[in-house]
């Protein structure tokens, strides 16, 4: 614009004093009052537009000399100028971290998002000159390179295998966005979440924990019946837990090659009990079914 706007000024005021008289000096005067207007917009009375910071320089040694908030502001002219400014509105960053490795040493893949805004007032004196160079362009560059040393950090501190518990990504993600907001704060940035995406890791290393999950999924189900049938036995009588015995010996014979034989006249069948109206049952039909203690080893 000021490429434009001063040679037209220029050709106006020139007109003006060629053509003379009342209307010649009417077009000077009005052109010279209009680039007047323009020059102190332009390097007296700045705005800064809304969700922008503005950075101001010492016109002489190119050195840092302040930031300016959003609103209408007075400069010293020729003395300061401005520089770029600095966005602070929302915004975000993604990246992917590699090589993190877990206390095993196993190296993983993780995605990541950080959304952040900034505030270049946080900023310490002694830093802003540098930050008020790199903000403008390399924000979103100092944000990467903090967030990927942080999820190192944190990554090495658990085995691979805690990755895989219910609700690690979400512990994960705050312990990261509680490392990154402490190291990002004094550059002026303020973090407002992380989210972590997959973990990738390498194929045997996913294989070995499928079949441990696998192994303590069994292990779990033996357990558990294992628990049944120890509460079923415990309801047995102690003639009850000798049959059992006996028969479980039985069985290991016959798996042994032992013939076992059954003399019906061993067993003699249990005497029925009287009815209700005083006469007995009668006696059960044998069906050459055998206790335990009936059988003869051969």
């Amino acid at each position: 614009m000021f490429k434009t706007f001063l040679p037209l000024m220029m050709i106006f005021g020139a007109a003006g004093l060629i053509w003379g008289g009342a209307v010649g000096a009417v077009t000077a005067v009005l052109s010279l009052s209009l680039f007047a207007v323009w020059a102190v917009r332009r390097w007296v009375y700045v705005n800064v537009p809304e969700l922008e910071t503005a950075v101001v320089y010492h016109t002489d040694s190119q050195s840092f000399a302040r930031f300016l908030a959003p609103g209408r502001h007075w400069i010293m002219p020729l003395a300061e100028k401005l520089g770029e400014s600095i966005s602070t509105a929302s915004a975000a960053v993604t990246g992917q971290c590699a090589d993190a490795e877990t206390t095993g040493g196993i190296p993983l893949t993780i995605d990541w998002q950080l959304s952040y805004k900034l505030n270049p007032f946080r900023i310490p004196a002694d830093n802003r000159p540098k930050l008020a160079r790199s903000l403008p362009f390399k924000a979103a560059t100092i944000a990467r390179g903090h967030v990927n040393n942080c999820i190192r950090h944190v990554i090495g501190d658990y085995p691979v295998e805690a990755l895989n518990e219910p609700g690690m990504i979400k512990r994960l993600e705050r312990e990261v966005r509680q490392l990154a907001a402490a190291r990002l704060a004094d550059m002026g940035f303020e973090v407002s979440r992380v989210m972590l995406g997959p973990v990738t890791m390498p194929s045997r290393v996913r294989t070995a924990l499928a079949e441990a999950y696998e192994q303590q999924v069994r292990t779990e189900h033996e357990a558990q019946s294992l628990a049944r049938l120890h509460q079923v036995i415990s309801q047995f009588s102690e003639a009850d837990v000798q049959r059992l015995l006996e028969l479980e010996r039985i069985y290991k014979l016959g798996e042994n090659g032992v013939t076992l034989l059954y003399h019906p006249a061993q067993y003699v069948p249990p005497t029925p009990p009287a009815a209700r109206n005083g006469r007995r049952q009668a006696n059960p039909i044998f069906t050459g079914m055998m206790p335990p203690d009936a059988a003869v080893v051969s």
